[in-house]
């Protein structure tokens, strides 16, 4: 599950549709390489999406910055949440 989160991270993010469609296809891309089925990747983005702003989201799919404290927590969280 760490390895996923990580991965989320990584490859994670935006925060607008209209200016994250490259950004959900590569996260969704990324995730599902991890492991995680496509519609669960598709859910923890647009979790992202409603926290973060575009900014924020960019910032965090830089793979060379340690995210902020938080950031692993929410995604594990909303990966979590989206099993149900």
């Amino acid at each position: 599950m760490k390895k996923l989160a990580a991965l989320l991270i990584l490859t994670a993010i935006a925060g607008c549709s209209d200016e994250n469609s490259e950004i959900r296809g590569q996260f969704i891309s990324g995730c599902a390489q991890g492991g995680a089925p496509k519609s669960i990747c598709a859910c923890t983005f647009e979790k992202l999406e409603e926290k973060y702003t575009h900014q924020e989201l960019n910032e965090l799919s830089d793979p060379y910055k340690k995210p902020p404290d938080g950031v692993m927590k929410y995604v594990i969280q909303s990966t979590l949440a989206c099993h149900k």
